[in-house]
C-alpha cells in the first residue's frame, strides 16, 4: 500500500506525556506511517485512527479531553485505540468513559480497545510501533475481515466465560442452599465469585462484558439480593454494588429498563449499607449519591418522573452534605450544580417553569463561579444550564429573558471557539444556539434577525455535514435548520428561497450510507415533502399539496417509528397542510380527520414544545369549531409575548371577519 492510501494515525496525549507521544510519533515516522499529533489536526478525517496515550495525567487534562470529545462526536468510538503509559490497565480520560447528555445525564461510552503498553524503555516502544505500522500497512479490506473474524473469535470467549462464571456461581448457590452446616464456607464462595466476576467483567471488552452479565444477571440477582448485607465485609459490599451497576448498564443497553432499574436499585441499597456503617465517610456519601443519581436517571429516561424526582432529590441532599463538610472542594461544588440541573429538568417537565428556572439559575451560578476555569466542569456544562434556563424562561412567557440566556450561551461557545478553532463540537453548539435564538427572535416577530441567524447556523451546519457526511447527527440537525429557515421564507412570501431550501432537503433525503441502515433519510424526506406541500398550498395548487402532504405523512410516520422524535413536528405540520388542502377542495370530512391527526401528533410531543406548536394547536382548534380552546391558547401565547408573523396574520384575519360579521349583524 502506498503512503497516500494508508490511514492517518493521530496521537493524542496529556501535555505531561508529550515526550512519550513524540517518541512514538518518531518511531512510526521511521516506519513510514502517516502520523500527526492531535494539536496538528482540526476535524479528523473519517479514516483516521486515534491512538490515545493514557496515564494519570490524562484523566483531567482539559485540552486532551476537549480533543477526544470532538473526535468521538465526529467519528464515533470505533476508531479510538488506547495505549497505557507504564501500565497495561490504564485509567481512561473522562471523555472516553462517558458523555453528558443535554439533560445533564451521563451516558456510558463503549470502552475502546487497549492495544498495548508503553514503558520507559526502547523495547516496548519498538514493539508497539511495529504493531501499529503492521496494521497500517495491511490492505484495508484484509483488516476489516480480520476485525470481523476477531469479533467472532471473541464471542465464544464471552460465552465460555459466562458458562464458567455460571458454574462457579452455581456451586456457591448450591453450597448456600444445601450445606447449611458450612454457612461460612458458602458465604466465602459467594464472595469469591463476586470478586472474580467483578474483576473479570470490568476488564472484558464492552460487548463481551455485557453478554456475560446478561447471561448471568438473573442468577446473580436472585443469589445476591437474598443475602443479608449484615455479615459482608465492606470490600464485598462495594464489589456487589459495582457488579449491580454493571448489570444495570448491560440490561439498559439490551432494552430491559425494568431489569436495569432493579439492578441500579440493588446497587443503591448496597451503597446505603456501606454509608450506614460509616456515615461520616465523605467518599461513601459521594458513592451513594452516584447510586441515587443512576436510579433517578434510569427512571427519568423511562418516563417515571415521580421516582426520578425522589432519587434526584436524595442526590441533591447528599450533594449539600458534601458541601457542608468540604465547602471549598470544587468537585463537591460541581455536584451541587449537577443536582440543581437534574431537579430543574424534572420541574420543567412537570410544568413548574418558575421552580425550574430557579434551579437552572442555581446550576449556572455554581458552574460559572470559577469551576470552568479550574477545569472541574466544562464550558458545555455551563452552556447546557443556560440553555435549560432559556427554555424555562420561555415557558414562563419571558421570551426576552430567554433570548438573553441563549445569547450568553452563544458568547461562551464563541469564546471557546477562539481558543480551539475548528473544534466540531463547539461549532455544532454555536450553530444550535444560533438556531434557538433565531426561533425566539421569530417568535417575537423579529423574523429579519431570525433569518440572519439561521443563515449563519446553516453555513456552519453545511460545513459540518460536508466534513462528516456519514454523521447522522449533523444531517438531522442540518435538515431541521433547513425546515426552520424555509418556514420563515414562506411566511415572508420568499418563494424562491423556499424552493432552494426544499431542493437541499430533497438532496439530503436521497442520500445513502455504507451500512444501508436507516440513516435518517425518511426524516429528510418528510421535511422536504412537508415544505413542498406548504409551498404548493400557498400557490393554490391544492391537488399537488395533497399529494406531497400524503407522501410527507407516510415518510414522517416511518421516521417516528424508527425513533426520530425530531420528525414529529414535521408529521404534525404535514397532517395540517393535508387538512388545509383537502378543506380547500371541499373534502371536509377527510380534512377534519387530518386536523385531528395533527392534534394527536402535537399532543405526543415532549414538553416543553416549541411555541409554534401551540400556534398550530390554536389554529386547528378554531378550524374544528373548538372556539374556547382556540382562544385560550391564543391568549396564552399573547401573554408570553408571542408575535410570530404567521400567528398575527391568522388571527388578524379572524378578528377582521368577526368585526365585519358583527357590523353586518348590527346593520341588519
Amino acid at each position: 500500500m502506498n503512503a497516500s492510501q494508508q490511514p492517518l494515525v493521530i496521537i493524542a496525549a496529556a501535555s505531561a506525556d508529550e515526550a512519550s507521544a513524540q517518541s512514538l510519533r518518531q518511531a512510526l515516522l521511521d516506519r513510514g506511517v502517516r502520523v500527526v499529533m492531535a494539536a496538528e489536526v482540526g476535524v479528523a478525517e473519517k479514516r483516521a485512527r486515534l491512538i490515545v496515550l493514557c496515564s494519570p495525567a490524562s484523566l483531567k487534562c482539559q485540552p486532551l479531553n476537549n480533543f477526544l470529545e470532538d473526535f468521538v462526536w465526529s467519528n464515533g468510538m470505533h476508531h479510538v485505540h488506547v495505549v497505557g503509559l507504564e501500565s497495561e490497565r490504564p485509567v481512561l480520560p473522562m471523555a472516553l468513559r462517558a458523555e453528558r447528555r443535554s439533560n445533564g445525564a451521563f451516558w456510558t461510552l463503549p470502552r475502546p480497545p487497549v492495544i498495548g503498553a508503553l514503558y520507559n524503555d526502547t523495547m516496548s516502544l519498538e514493539h508497539l510501533a511495529d504493531e501499529i505500522a503492521h496494521e497500517c500497512s495491511t490492505d484495508p479490506s484484509a483488516t476489516l475481515v480480520r476485525s470481523a473474524a476477531s469479533s467472532v473469535v471473541r464471542r465464544p470467549l464471552a460465552t465460555g466465560l459466562a458458562a464458567a462464571c455460571a458454574l462457579m456461581l452455581g456451586v456457591s448457590v448450591w453450597q448456600a442452599d444445601q450445606i447449611s452446616a458450612y454457612q461460612d464456607e458458602a458465604e466465602a464462595a459467594k464472595a469469591f465469585s463476586s470478586r472474580l466476576l467483578t474483576d473479570i467483567t470490568q476488564h472484558l471488552p464492552n460487548t463481551a462484558r455485557r453478554e456475560t452479565l446478561i447471561r448471568l444477571a438473573d442468577d446473580l440477582t436472585e443469589t445476591y439480593l437474598t443475602a443479608s448485607a449484615a455479615g459482608l465485609s465492606d470490600d464485598e459490599l462495594g464489589r456487589r454494588a459495582r457488579l449491580f451497576n454493571l448489570i444495570g448498564e448491560a440490561r439498559d443497553v439490551h432494552g430491559d429498563p425494568a431489569g436495569a432499574r432493579e439492578a441500579f436499585t440493588a446497587a443503591y441499597g448496597l451503597t446505603q449499607a456501606l454509608l450506614d456503617r460509616s456515615p461520616a465517610n465523605m467518599q461513601r456519601v459521594y458513592d451513594h449519591a452516584q447510586s441515587a443519581y443512576w436510579v433517578g436517571n434510569q427512571a427519568y429516561r423511562s418516563g417515571d418522573l415521580m421516582t426520578a424526582e425522589r432519587y434526584f432529590d436524595m442526590y441533591a441532599q447528599m450533594a449539600e452534605l458534601l458541601m457542608e463538610r468540604e465547602p471549598d472542594n470544587p468537585s463537591f461544588q460541581a455536584e451541587r450544580g449537577y443536582a440543581a440541573l437534574n431537579l430543574g429538568v424534572i420541574e420543567l417537565e412537570s410544568g413548574d417553569a418558575q421552580s425550574a428556572a430557579d434551579l437552572f439559575s442555581q446550576a449556572a451560578e455554581q458552574f460559572g463561579d470559577g469551576l470552568v476555569q479550574e477545569g472541574v466542569v466544562q464550558v458545555a456544562d455551563l452552556g447546557n444550564a443556560l440553555g435549560w434556563l432559556a427554555d424555562a424562561r420561555r415557558e414562563m412567557g419571558d421570551i426576552a429573558q430567554a433570548r438573553s440566556s441563549r445569547e450568553h450561551q452563544l458568547a461562551l461557545y464563541e469564546e471557546q471557539l477562539v481558543q480551539s478553532p475548528g473544534d466540531s463540537r463547539t461549532l455544532f453548539r454555536i450553530a444550535h444556539t444560533q438556531s434557538e435564538i433565531a426561533g425566539l427572535a421569530t417568535d417575537m416577530g423579529e423574523d429579519d434577525d431570525g433569518a440572519q441567524l439561521l443563515d449563519l447556523a446553516l453555513d456552519r451546519a453545511s460545513a459540518l455535514h460536508a466534513a462528516s457526511p456519514d454523521n447522522d447527527r449533523y444531517a438531522r440537525f442540518y435538515v431541521g435548520l433547513i425546515f426552520q429557515r424555509a418556514q420563515i421564507a414562506l411566511m415572508r412570501d420568499d418563494l424562491i428561497r423556499a424552493q432552494l431550501l426544499i431542493g437541499e432537503a430533497r438532496r439530503l433525503g436521497a442520500r445513502t450510507n455504507e451500512s444501508g441502515e436507516n440513516d435518517g433519510r425518511y426524516l429528510s424526506r418528510s421535511a422536504a415533502l412537508t415544505l413542498s406541500a406548504t409551498l404548493a398550498f400557498q400557490a393554490q395548487s391544492y391537488e399537488s399539496a395533497v399529494l406531497d402532504a400524503t407522501q410527507a405523512v407516510s415518510t414522517g410516520e416511518q421516521s417516528v417509528a424508527a425513533g426520530f422524535e425530531t420528525a414529529r413536528p414535521y408529521l404534525a405540520q404535514a397532517y395540517y397542510v393535508r387538512a388545509e388542502a383537502l378543506n380547500a377542495l371541499g373534502q371536509l370530512d377527510e380534512a377534519n380527520m387530518m386536523y385531528r391527526s395533527a392534534l394527536n401528533q402535537l399532543g405526543l410531543m415532549s414538553a416543553p414544545r416549541p411555541m409554534y406548536s401551540d400556534e398550530l394547536e390554536a389554529r386547528i382548534a378554531w378550524k374544528l369549531g373548538d372556539v374556547s380552546r382556540a382562544l385560550e391558547v391564543r391568549q396564552s401565547l399573547q401573554e408570553r409575548g408571542y408575535a410570530r408573523r404567521s400567528f398575527l396574520a391568522f388571527w388578524s384575519e379572524i378578528d377582521r371577519a368577526n368585526t365585519a360579521e358583527t357590523a353586518l349583524s348590527r346593520g341588519g
